[in-house]
C-alpha cells in the first residue's frame, strides 16, 4: 500500500485506495486545518494501474511546484513533494507507490523503522512459534477476522482502522477498500472436502505424517505435531460412525476431553489448532477452508472433512466411514 510523509509532523501514513485531503474533518482521510484550504481540495488514487492526483478545491495543488488545473489528474512517482492550496507550507513526500492492499500499520514504531505488515491470507501475531493472535481472511463471508490465541472467544470482525495489540506494540488494521481481499480472491470451485486426508503414523505413535490427496495430486504437509490433534479428532468420527451416529453429529468431542487425550493445556491445544489452519491456509491457497477444517460449537470441536485414512507404520488401520444421513421415519 502506498503512503506518504507529512514533512510538518515527520509522520509516515497510508492512502487509502480513494484518499481525501480537505479542511472538513468528518469527510476526508487527511484533514488540513487551514483556511485557505477547501473542504474537499484534492484526491489520491488508485486507477487500476497507478497512483494519480486530482486537484478539487478553489486554490491551488502542485506537484513538484508544477500546478494541477481544478479537476484534472495528475500521475505520481516516488519522491514527488506535493503542496495543498499554499506553496509555502511543508506539503507532503510521496515515500511509497505500491497497490491499494489490506495491511497492518504500526503506530509504535520511529518513522524510520516503521514497516508496514501486508496482510496475505492468515496470520499469526507475532510469528507461529510464540502466536498470540490470529488475522485472517474469511473468503465465504468476504470479511477479515481476528482471534485471540489464548481464548475461545468468538472471532471478531476487522473494520477499517481498528486497533490490535500483540507482542506489547500497537497495530491499526487499514482496509485496502477494494473488493475482496488484495491477495486472497478466489476464482475456483474447489472445496477443502475435495481432499482425501492421508495420515501416517509412527509405529510409537510420536510422529505424524500428512498429506493431501486428489486424483493424482497429492501435497505432502510432513511431519507436524499439530497432525496428531487432526488424527485424533479423525479417530472420533470413526468411533461415532460405529455407534451409528449419521455423518452431521459424527465426531463432536468436547475441548477439555481432547486437550486431556493430547496432554495438553487448554492454550497450547488452540496453539495447535491455529497453526493447523495457518498451514493448511498456505498450502491450499485456492481453496476456502475457514468453516471446513475444524468446527466448534458449544465447547466442542470436530474434524470438518470426512475424506481420509490413518496408517500405523505401512499398515492401514483406519478410513474414514461413508457418509450417512438420518433418514426419517414415517409416522
Amino acid at each position: 500500500m502506498a503512503y506518504l510523509l507529512d514533512l510538518a509532523s515527520n509522520r509516515l501514513f497510508p492512502l487509502a485506495a480513494h484518499h481525501t485531503f480537505g479542511r472538513l474533518a468528518a469527510s476526508v482521510d487527511t484533514c488540513i486545518d487551514r483556511p485557505y484550504v477547501s473542504k474537499l481540495h484534492a484526491a489520491i488514487e488508485w486507477n487500476g494501474s497507478h497512483w494519480q492526483i486530482k486537484h478539487l478545491g478553489l486554490n491551488g495543488t502542485w506537484v513538484n511546484g508544477v500546478a494541477i488545473n481544478q479537476g484534472e489528474t495528475h500521475p505520481l512517482n516516488q519522491g514527488d513533494i506535493i503542496h495543498i492550496a499554499e506553496q509555502s507550507d511543508p506539503g507532503f513526500e510521496v515515500r511509497d507507490l505500491n497497490p491499494p492492499m489490506d495491511m497492518l500499520w504500526p503506530l509504535d514504531q520511529s518513522e524510520d523503522q516503521a514497516q508496514p505488515m501486508p496482510l496475505v491470507r492468515y496470520h499469526l501475531l507475532p510469528d507461529t512459534h510464540h502466536p498470540e493472535l490470529a488475522v485472517y481472511f474469511d473468503e465465504i463471508d468476504q470479511q477479515w477476522y481476528r482471534e485471540q490465541i489464548d481464548r475461545d472467544d468468538p472471532r471478531i470482525p476487522l473494520a477499517n482502522g481498528d486497533l490490535l495489540e500483540f507482542n506489547n506494540s500497537q497495530w491499526q488494521f487499514i482496509s485496502a477498500q477494494i473488493y475482496g481481499p488484495t491477495e486472497a480472491r478466489l476464482h475456483t470451485t474447489r472445496q477443502l472436502g475435495d481432499y482425501d486426508f492421508v495420515f501416517t503414523l509412527s509405529l510409537d505413535e510420536e510422529t505424524t505424517e500428512l498429506a493431501l490427496h486428489l486424483g493424482s495430486q497429492v501435497i505432502d504437509l510432513g511431519v507436524r505435531t499439530h497432525h496428531y490433534l487432526l488424527l485424533q479428532l479423525a479417530r472420533h468420527r470413526v468411533e461415532d460412525a460405529e455407534r451409528g451416529l449419521d455423518s452431521k453429529t459424527r465426531g463432536w468431542v468436547y475441548a477439555d476431553t481432547l486437550a486431556s487425550e493430547l496432554g495438553l493445556d487448554g492454550t497450547h491445544m488452540n496453539i495447535q489448532i491455529f497453526r493447523a489452519r495457518k498451514q493448511m491456509a498456505d498450502s491450499l491457497p485456492q481453496v476456502p477452508l475457514q468453516q471446513g477444517l475444524l468446527e466448534r460449537r458449544g465447547g466442542k470441536i470436530r474434524f470438518g472433512c470426512d475424506r481420509f485414512k490413518i496408517y500405523k507404520g505401512e499398515k492401514l488401520t483406519l478410513e474414514s466411514p461413508p457418509v450417512s444421513h438420518t433418514t426419517p421415519t414415517n409416522a
